[in-house]
């Protein structure tokens, strides 16, 4: 059959339209790369599960999930950085940006689609801001509480803590849980632990933007926590290696009865320990109990090279269905204000809605110093010396101030 040229044109022209359809339409598979902080099992898979969350929604994006514990978490996100290796996706903590804030690309142009910024809590996502750009969007937030061991309190007839309880009570009560190789509290030199005594004893760790980690109030809040293990012997001495989760794991071991930490470690708590397990405030000062809050969040890094991709992933990872899954996971408190009542029910844990309730009530927004991922570390290296009463908390908060200027 012979084919009129007109014809010939008109077909030509359809094929090139379809291919044209077809090729708008297509979108090569990518894989992305996604680093974040774990220091258990418990955390990897769920970092995985939103990983594979992620596929399911977009099956050309594959998301490979890289973790690394806490306290070597973003001394790695400057070494990649410097050799131009980063993560396309990488999770990036409020007090962390003036550190590495540099690295993450602004998210400000993509807010209007795939997630409503508005339905997550405004402090947290203000905290992953730097000069007005938004580094990173929240999945978790909290403040730092009192974990504590129900089964002990109940076996040394003691009355469970509530919100509000003062310094005097929890001394008590560290006194009579102190026994047969057991103590009453754990602690060591990261700030994250015996910051909040010094804020509810009207301290502060900072002066004009700058670090004061020297000041009359930091040294007498300090002392008040190191003096729990050097003369209440109340809490035990720590570790020369100073083993960034020894806190913790004294506590899940069941070796320590309460300990400072926030709501994100619910999971690890849970699924690592044999008791029931509360949560309570920070011990008051004159009445005066503040704490710090931190919270955490995904952002895009400077090397990645398919950001909408990776805006996709974050907009699954941290939507409502992740959100969801956080909070049932107890992971993190959700940022995602609709997600927050879920963790209060599934996260079932005695205390825990009228403790972050109370703390959120006077929480210290936490802002932090540049250089403030290396005062940490050397707050946790020295602080050795002065909870085995090696060195005096004055001595090791006036080194670490002259390293750190």
């Amino acid at each position: 059959m012979k084919i009129s040229r007109s014809a010939r044109v008109t077909l030509g022209a359809s094929v090139l339209a379809l291919l044209a359809s077809s090729s708008a339409g297509f979108t090569a598979p990518v894989t992305l790369r996604w680093a974040m902080s774990a220091d258990s099992q418990a955390e990897i898979g769920v970092w995985q599960h939103l990983a594979d969350m992620v596929h399911a929604k977009y099956p050309d994006i594959t998301v490979t999930f890289e973790s690394t514990a806490f306290s070597d978490y973003y001394n790695k996100l400057v070494t990649e950085a410097a050799a131009d290796d980063l993560p396309c996706i990488a999770g990036l903590q409020a007090q962390r940006i003036p550190d590495v804030g540099s690295i993450f690309i602004d998210l400000s142009s993509k807010l209007g689609s795939g997630l409503n910024i508005g339905e997550y809590q405004s402090s947290i996502v203000d905290g992953l801001k730097q000069d007005g750009k938004q580094l990173a969007i929240p999945y978790d937030l909290g403040p730092y509480v009192v974990y504590y061991n129900k089964t002990m309190f109940k076996a040394a007839g003691l009355a469970l803590p509530k919100p509000g309880w003062t310094s005097e009570e929890f001394l008590a009560d560290a006194k009579k849980l102190t026994a047969d190789g057991h103590h009453g509290f754990v602690a060591d030199g990261t700030p994250d632990m015996w910051l909040p005594f010094v804020l509810s004893i009207g301290g502060d760790y900072m002066k004009d933007g700058a670090p004061d980690l020297d000041n009359a109030k930091m040294v007498q809040g300090f002392t008040w926590v190191t003096d729990l293990a050097t003369k209440e012997k109340v809490a035990p001495q720590i570790p020369a290696t100073g083993a960034s989760n020894y806190p913790a794991d004294q506590f899940r071991n069941g070796n320590a009865a309460m300990y400072i930490d926030g709501p994100w470690q619910l999971i690890n708590a849970k699924q690592n320990v044999k008791f029931d397990i509360g949560l309570t405030t920070v011990p008051s000062f004159g009445g005066k109990s503040v704490t710090t809050m931190s919270g955490t969040g995904f952002g895009i890094t400077k090397s990645c090279q398919d950001p909408d991709a990776a805006w996709k992933a974050i907009s699954v990872i941290v939507g409502p269905e992740g959100q969801n899954y956080i909070a049932k996971a107890g992971r993190g408190f959700p940022a995602y204000k609709a997600a927050q009542t879920y963790w209060y029910s599934v996260a079932d844990v005695d205390g825990a809605k009228g403790a972050i309730d109370t703390a959120l009530a006077t929480v210290n927004v936490y802002k932090t110093t540049p250089k403030w991922n290396r005062i940490a570390a050397l707050l946790q290296q020295y602080g050795v010396e002065a909870f085995n009463g090696s060195s005096s908390p004055q001595a090791v908060l006036t080194e670490v101030q002259n390293q750190v200027e």
